[in-house]
């Protein structure tokens, strides 16, 4: 339960400043009914335009294709901003009544009728100081009219007859399609008309108009617009769709025939270059002889390549030549110690000539193993051997001078293969270049013809391809003001204020409220507690009886003691404590004398040893004798009221105590906890309001009970 109360006591403030927050609450809310009585309500009414996918029907083909690099993407925000431009809002201006706005003028609002005018105005303005300027018109009974200009100026006639102002026309008759449908509406009344100059009227549409996309990825325009008339605002938003659909055509249209034409005369220039670019590469290709130089050109290289194998092949089979004839001729006094390196002449001739002169060779040494050098068949076998050296050495001086011509032939052929890649780079180069501005050309030429038959097919095919999937409908509800939200925020903002005047007013007129508050803002100790008791003598008799037996082991009731009970005012519950307690005293039977001090004269005796002398002593905001009185008394009780001492007092008697050294010093705190409502406390000042005559009248029963019981009541 003390948790309970702890998480309570912030909300205290707002409890007893109850009626602050009702006050507030009723003030705040009927402010708000006074505003929804008299605003002028808005309505709102919406269409929807589906933009044209780029890719759907003919009319959307890219004619021009765009490549701009740094060109938006976001093409909803765009058609938005063409939707709400002057120049769309102007021609929906064209087909409505807007210029001239008619109002009937009542006593405490004034209303547009718009098409619901029981009259028709044709009125030429000369003054172009007076759009936006009210004129005044009164209409009887009898059907004649008083108008007043912006001047001051007046015109009378009847219905149908012209009026004439030194800045104004007007002809005003009766509009008889509205009065045959409507038969209850008065044409006899007070009105009031107002011209429009066209620029400060597109401006004022504009601030109510919203056109938006339902999405970023979703091409849907969402058109709305905000009027006083449910009406003027789906007749606006519907006649805006209208134009903008026909704008859209018509611009498209004009696109696309003078695109057309532009392509039609194009098509003339890029012929004739397309085809200057076809005979110039014919006549390169004839002069230079050209079939397909790559090609060709491949097949020479690939020739070239071949040769100089063949060339590297015979190179190094002459080399091999040379080193054998350069070997063989060095050799030749002792060609039968030589053994050259055939490598290169593996044919069966000299493979032979090789085998016979090893023969030779091998016949030789046989022969002088019996023979002298000189004997016939020794020098025989030596002419042999001679005949075949010469032989094989004549063999490879042929073989090297065979090769050295095929090494020039092939060499010179080389050199003549070689010539065809003279100019080469030259002759491509120029052919590329030719061959690079015809095929421009020839794009050019196909780009041309495929946007020719495009701009052709659009012209064939007048539809537009943006769709109105929701058309503007007359309001039946007002947006604003929303009277749900209105009367909650007002009731929220009444709320908030009667809160915190409650919270600053519990802020001014701070009192403890309890023992916890007690203890938290004063020094001084709290001795006793006294909670609301009502009305019951016997109940409260008896809680002061459990009173003053803690009070007793506390050691306030010894004999010959002075206990002195004092407080700030009479409004805390000062007689009400010192006579319950005295009672509570006397019937526990202590000896007491109860001492109450009347005024500064008042006795102040001390106690005898054998009594406990109990004084109510004087308030303490009224004279500094009370604070003399505390201090010749051996115990002090300073009671204090949870409802009527200010909370900063608690300060100032702990500042009291400290300065002038009061004894024994401890507080009482009067109906602890105790926080009724407002309604509670109405009732009980009607009840007592309504007991007083009879309470006067009647003789008291049992103890007489003092004024500071009227704190518990």
């Amino acid at each position: 339960m003390s948790e309970f109360k702890q998480n309570k006591r912030p909300l205290r403030p707002i409890w007893r400043g109850l009626p602050v927050v009702l006050l507030c609450l009723g003030l705040s809310l009927g402010a708000a009914w006074q505003y929804l009585r008299y605003a002028t309500p808005m309505y709102e009414s919406t269409a929807k335009i589906k933009l044209a996918d780029v890719n759907e029907g003919a009319m959307n083909t890219t004619l021009i294709k765009n490549l701009d690099a740094f060109s938006g993407t976001d093409r909803s925000s765009a058609e938005a901003e063409l939707v709400r431009s002057p120049l769309l809002l102007g021609r929906a201006l064209d087909h409505l009544p807007f210029d001239l706005s008619t109002y009937r003028v009542g006593k405490l609002r004034t209303t547009e009728m718009y098409r619901a005018s029981p009259f028709l105005v044709a009125l030429t303005l000369h003054n172009p100081k007076w759009a936006e300027k009210p004129f005044d018109l009164r209409i009887d009974a009898a059907g004649a009219l008083r108008l007043t200009a912006p001047s001051g100026e007046v015109a009378e006639g009847r219905l149908g007859q012209p009026l004439r102002l030194s800045g104004a026309e007007v002809t005003i008759t009766r509009n008889e399609e509205e009065l045959k449908n409507r038969p209850d509406v008065p044409l006899a009344d007070h009105y009031r008309l107002v011209q429009h100059n066209r620029g400060e009227l597109i401006e004022a549409i504009g601030s109510q108009l919203d056109v938006s996309s339902t999405d970023r990825n979703v091409p849907v325009l969402r058109i709305s617009y905000q009027s006083p008339v449910p009406e003027k605002a789906a007749d606006l938003v519907n006649a805006l769709t209208a134009v903008y659909l026909d704008d859209y055509l018509a611009t498209k249209y004009k696109v696309v025939n003078a695109t057309s034409q532009s392509i039609t005369e194009q098509l003339k220039t890029v012929r004739r270059t397309l085809s200057h670019s076809e005979d110039t590469v014919e006549q390169y290709r004839d002069k230079k002889s050209i079939v397909n130089i790559k090609q060709e050109t491949e097949t020479d290289l690939h020739k070239i390549a071949e040769l100089k194998i063949q060339r590297a092949n015979i190179q190094m089979s002459l080399a091999a030549a040379n080193n054998l004839y350069r070997y063989m001729t060095n050799g030749k006094n002792h060609a039968l110690a030589l053994a050259p390196n055939f490598e290169a002449f593996n044919d069966m001739l000299s493979t032979d000539i090789i085998k016979k002169i090893k023969d030779l060779q091998a016949e030789k040494h046989d022969l002088l193993l019996r023979f002298t050098p000189e004997d016939a068949q020794v020098k025989t076998v030596d002419l042999k051997l001679a005949d075949l050296n010469s032989y094989l050495l004549e063999s490879i001086r042929n073989t090297r001078t065979s090769l050295t011509i095929r090494y020039r032939d092939i060499d010179r052929t080389i050199r003549q293969s070689q010539g065809v890649f003279v100019g080469l780079p030259t002759r491509e180069k120029n052919l590329a270049i030719l061959e690079r501005d015809f095929q421009l050309n020839e794009k050019l030429y196909t780009f041309l013809r495929e946007k020719e038959t495009e701009a052709e097919i659009a012209k064939a095919t007048p539809i537009s391809y943006h769709r109105v999937i929701a058309d503007g409908l007359v309001p039946t509800e007002p947006t604003a003001p929303h009277r749900g939200f209105v009367l909650l925020v007002s009731g929220f903002l009444g709320l908030l204020v009667g809160s915190l005047l409650a919270y600053l007013i519990a802020g001014v007129r701070s009192t403890p409220g309890d023992a916890y508050s007690v203890q938290k803002e004063a020094a001084t100790p709290l001795a006793a507690t006294i909670p609301h008791l009502g009305e019951d003598f016997e109940g409260q008799l008896a809680f002061f009886k459990q009173l003053a037996t803690r009070l007793a082991l506390k050691g306030f009731f010894v004999p010959g003691n002075k206990l002195v009970v004092s407080a700030f005012t009479d409004k805390e519950g000062q007689s009400f404590f010192f006579e319950h307690l005295r009672q509570a005293l006397v019937a526990q039977g202590l000896k007491v004398r109860a001492l109450v001090l009347r005024d500064p004269t008042s006795p102040n005796p001390d106690a005898q040893p054998d009594e406990l002398l109990l004084v109510q002593n004087l308030p303490l905001a009224q004279d500094s004798y009370a604070l003399a009185v505390m201090a010749g008394a051996q115990a002090n009780l300073f009671v204090i009221d949870s409802r009527t001492t200010p909370t900063f007092r608690l300060a100032e008697l702990d500042l009291l105590v400290a300065d002038y050294q009061l004894p024994n010093v401890h507080l009482c705190l009067n109906r602890d906890g105790y926080d009724p409502g407002f309604l509670r406390i109405m009732a009980r000042r009607l009840r007592r309001s309504t007991r007083r005559a009879p309470q006067t009248a009647a003789e008291p029963t049992g103890l007489p009970l003092p004024a500071g019981l009227d704190l518990q009541a």
